[in-house]
């Protein structure tokens, strides 16, 4: 099984990547995003601690989608619009952004090594960046989908680009970040070079990232 994760900002083009590979690349499988598959149980939330549970509750939804690969045929490619790194980073960088005196991410990190072995994750991700102009001009061309959360998203934008570029430089065989102001086809072909190159490589895995995560910010 060779996992790909699909990550960057809302209205960036992840739907729209993960569609035209579904085109390009055989025995594959397309794992959607979480909200389009589940209602958010903590969609309102104010203190830390119900921002906390909101984090582990898409953190433990999301790593279903790792865990559930060990009957898959060798060779299938299953692609995942937006993957775990997402969730950890803005675990850690929503407080930072917001000015909020919350440690939040060591008690996240504290209770997933608790709770969780250290897991293989994704053996390719790939984050899509645009410019802030290019993003708001496409979330208001989509009149398919409200992106209620844009705002909020695109304030941490910043430090998630930061974040990716760090992992892009330390990971250089799995992380790949890639401007979809690019031309489409030239996207597209760069992409599929990328999952013919790299898709042997180890995967990445949950504890460094987490450690990672934490050294940085």
């Amino acid at each position: 099984m060779i996992l790909i994760d699909i990550d960057g900002p809302s209205a960036v083009g992840k739907t729209t990547l993960v569609h035209q590979l579904y085109g390009e690349i055989t025995n594959v499988s397309f794992v959607d995003e979480l909200l389009m598959q589940k209602s958010n149980p903590y969609s309102q939330w104010e203190t830390s601690e119900d921002f906390l549970k909101k984090q582990l509750w898409f953190f433990e939804n999301t790593l279903k989608r790792y865990m559930n690969t060990s009957d898959a045929a060798h060779g299938k490619v299953q692609i995942n619009d937006i993957g775990i790194i997402d969730v950890i980073i803005h675990t850690v960088i929503f407080p930072i952004v917001n000015e909020l005196p919350w440690n939040v991410f060591t008690q996240f990190k504290n209770y997933i090594i608790n709770n969780y072995q250290n897991i293989d994750l994704a053996n390719i991700v790939i984050y899509l960046y645009a410019s802030e102009q290019v993003l708001r001009q496409r979330k208001s061309n989509d009149a398919l989908r409200k992106r209620n959360a844009f705002e909020s998203n695109i304030r941490l934008y910043p430090l998630q680009k930061k974040f990716y570029f760090m992992l892009e430089t330390n990971y250089p065989d799995q992380v790949f970040c890639l401007d979809t102001g690019l031309n489409s086809a030239h996207l597209i072909k760069k992409v599929i070079n990328i999952l013919n190159q790299s898709a042997n490589t180890t995967p990445l895995h949950l504890y460094e990232l987490l450690d990672l995560t934490d050294s940085f910010f």
